[in-house]
């Protein structure tokens, strides 16, 4: 198994709103499975199982859950069509969703982990945060949760 952790964060500090952010103590996790019971059909080679807040709202296709949606754009933009092996995404998610603690922006930082991971990309920070800003326009989550949490 590998796992992906990625931190929530905040950007919306007094002065600096949408300037400074801060990774913050709770996690996003990804956990990555070679998945040997999929079905042949299972669409991109990915099968994925959710946990967490927004359980139920969260979409579990692989084109439209925003983790795995981002995986794959980065996979495409290195002239891969979809995951390289059958593989079981488990997300597990205490981050709220949509109340400003970076849900998007740790599920954006997340998703190119999870394409440079399975793809054997080996990408830089600075490339990771590259593909973020391409999904994810604004800065300042998408930062904090990849360069803090430490």
């Amino acid at each position: 198994m590998i796992s992906i952790k990625v931190p929530c964060s905040s950007a919306n500090i007094g002065p600096g709103f949408d300037v400074i952010g801060l990774a913050l103590s709770e996690w996003l996790e990804v956990q990555i499975n070679l998945d040997d019971g999929a079905s042949a059909d299972a669409p991109y080679n990915c099968r994925i199982t959710y946990e967490g807040l927004g359980e139920g709202e969260v979409p579990l296709e692989p084109d439209h859950n925003l983790i795995t949606q981002t995986a794959l754009y980065v996979l495409r933009c290195h002239e891969q069509r979809s995951f390289p092996a059958k593989i079981h995404v488990h997300i597990i998610n205490p981050i709220p969703l949509g109340r400003g603690l970076g849900s998007s922006g740790a599920a954006v930082v997340a998703g190119v982990a999870l394409g440079s991971t399975v793809g054997k990309l080996d990408l830089s920070k600075d490339r990771i945060l590259d593909f973020c800003l391409m999904i994810e326009r604004h800065p300042d989550n998408v930062a904090a949760a990849l360069y803090g949490g430490f």
